[in-house]
């Protein structure tokens, strides 16, 4: 059994090779065996993941803001807010992050395995992506 309180729980910059930033990763759980671990990512405006695939299953768990979340063969991102969780099924390739005009603040808790990094997500196609509502070309899922 293993209790983390608030406030041990500290963030530091996320990985620019992964994120664009500024965004920040606390790591909350953490597994030496490739087994659950949980992270909570603060990201700011507009700035989100690159492209991702989990090797298990992954929840996101949105506590502030506004989010975002794309994945292969989607043309609209999804809107994510405060409350909403996020199902990843293994293999999925997408990524998640920031609207354009808003912080987002979410836990990911991952199930098993590993996370296989792909390129980022750049600008152009970040702004295809949002919703006409945000700004963006996409009109429909």
């Amino acid at each position: 059994m293993k209790i983390v309180r608030a406030s041990d729980i500290t963030a530091k910059a996320a990985d620019p090779a992964k994120w664009s930033g500024p965004v920040w990763q606390a790591n909350i759980l953490t597994s030496a065996t490739d087994g659950l671990r949980s992270n909570r990512f603060v990201c700011a405006p507009g700035h989100r993941s690159n492209w991702h695939i989990h090797e298990g299953e992954q929840a996101l768990v949105i506590l502030e803001g506004r989010g975002l979340i794309a994945w292969e063969g989607l043309e609209t991102a999804e809107i994510l807010k405060p409350g909403d969780w996020v199902h990843v099924s293994p293999g999925t390739p997408h990524w998640h992050g920031a609207v354009p005009d808003d912080t987002f603040v979410h836990l990911a808790v991952t199930a098993t395995g590993g996370t296989l990094w792909r390129g980022p997500v750049d600008d152009e196609t970040y702004r295809r992506s949002l919703p006409s509502d945000l700004g963006g070309e996409a009109t429909g899922t």
